[in-house]
């Protein structure tokens, strides 16, 4: 996939669910939001319908990177839903909560197409927010605010430092081991496939982050180089 540039935003909120898969009688969260959350964020800011959008940006045409800004820990409610057919059952939720005023994360963006960047960036600018933005569900608002566009990049491989963002499992070579990072790896969900019930995943990979925020430090099998920061996204730029 060619990359001609890359947009960049921070979302932000004061609470948040993004749910991990793979929980079952109690809703896990994840610390931040998966790749397919972020693709329900920027299709709700172009308004596009509930699972038009799955092929517009399979990881074949589409990008998503993040770090985390402000991070956040995690709180079980226990929550009172109705059952089909009358009654009601309790189901513990984990919550996502700030450590600070708020959750913040910063994104980033690209796609083959550039008028869909474009778009974005336009809407972003402009405060049009579609359908609106939210961290999981829907009572759990965000916003979010422009920071700009990467043109000027370069991939590089097989590369020797530090990146700013998630990364797949896959592209780590090598890390440089600290022991006041908080690394994570966890298995997410990065496409969807319209199903019977709805939706399921299509796809999933590995992924690593530090749970602060902090930079991933090590040898890595592709990065994009930008004057600002050197950044990996959830999924392979090229294949191997």
């Amino acid at each position: 996939m060619d990359i001609n540039k890359v947009l960049v935003f921070n979302i932000k909120g004061k609470t948040a669910h993004f749910k991990k898969y793979y929980s079952n009688k109690s809703s896990l969260t994840y610390k931040l939001p998966s790749r397919t959350v972020l693709m329900g964020m920027v299709a709700s800011i172009l308004k596009y319908s509930r699972d038009s959008y799955y092929d517009i940006f399979s990881p074949d045409k589409a990008k998503f990177g993040i770090k985390i800004k402000k991070a956040g820990s995690t709180h079980f409610e226990c929550m009172n839903y109705l059952k089909e057919g009358g009654g009601h059952t309790q189901v513990r939720l984990q919550l996502l909560l700030p450590k600070e005023n708020n959750l913040e994360y910063k994104v980033y963006f690209t796609h083959e197409n550039d008028k869909i960047i474009d778009e974005l960036e336009n809407k972003i600018k402009n405060n049009e927010l579609g359908y609106g933005l939210f961290f999981g569900q829907r009572q759990f608002r965000a916003d979010l605010e422009f920071k700009y566009v990467i043109d000027n990049l370069n991939i590089r491989e097989n590369y020797k430092g530090e990146i700013t963002t998630l990364t797949f499992k896959n592209n780590i070579k090598d890390f440089d081991i600290n022991n006041d990072l908080e690394l994570t790896v966890d298995n997410m969900p990065v496409s969807f496939n319209k199903s019977k019930n709805g939706r399921e995943p299509e796809s999933i990979l590995e992924v690593c982050y530090e749970e602060n925020g902090d930079n991933l430090k090590g040898e890595f099998k592709e990065v994009i180089e930008t004057s600002k920061e050197n950044i990996s996204f959830f999924t392979p730029i090229r294949r191997n």
